[in-house]
């Protein structure tokens, strides 16, 4: 069994089991072999904009024995066909670009979509509720004292209404470590942005608010 650290074996179980999982930006191809072995998933594609990983993802297939993959060269969703997977994987990007991603696949982004930003999950989050998707499950993972956010997202077709606090810490707030972890990061995050506004005479209700959410 491929070995995965903490991040990917979130990922790994918050994918759970489907058809075909395609994973972009996949880099080693780690996620989808270890999701065939386990046979979580019956076939994946393992895609990437750039052709070095592309390569590393097929030696790293040969190794483990995997066949039941395909590699493709892909800007997002571009190169993938339409209906050839049902759950795809969009990890270890920063939020925006993950959006613009998602904007960019149109209708064959409106599948069920993980998601794990490294940053800027508050401008993912207001992506997917603005438009049309619903956030169905957040899940909180730490790495090494570094707390992670992993998004299921489906689209739906409805707008949700959010507040400010809900883009920095989501609506589903577990009482977890991981969780509490997390929101010491936005929280000291936060009081760095409030310094700056008060020094420039900005508004601060929101960024005030926002740091009481996170206690």
């Amino acid at each position: 069994m491929i070995s995965l650290d903490t991040r990917l074996f979130c990922i790994y179980n918050a994918v759970g089991t489907c058809n075909c999982l395609a994973d972009i930006g996949s880099d080693h191809a780690l996620l989808p072999i270890a999701l065939l072995q386990s046979e979580k998933v019956k076939h994946a594609i393992a895609s990437d904009i750039n052709t070095g990983p592309i390569e590393q993802s097929r030696k790293n297939a040969i190794r483990y024995n995997i066949s039941n993959i395909d590699f493709l060269l892909s800007n997002g969703f571009d190169s993938i066909e339409k209906g050839s997977f049902d759950k795809a994987a969009i990890c270890g990007m920063g939020g925006t670009l993950i959006a613009n991603i998602i904007r960019r696949g149109g209708i064959k982004a409106h599948c069920d979509l993980i998601l794990q930003p490294m940053t800027a999950y508050e401008d993912l989050r207001s992506y997917l509720w603005d438009n049309g998707f619903s956030i169905n499950n957040e899940i909180f993972a730490a790495d090494s004292k570094k707390p992670y956010v992993i998004i299921n997202a489906q689209y739906t077709s409805e707008f949700e209404n959010y507040t400010y606090s809900d883009l920095y810490l989501g609506k589903i707030r577990p009482d977890t470590v991981e969780y509490r972890l997390f929101c010491k990061k936005v929280c000291y995050q936060t009081k760095k942005r409030l310094e700056g506004a008060l020094h420039l005479g900005l508004p601060t209700d929101e960024l005030e608010k926002l740091i009481t959410d996170c206690n």
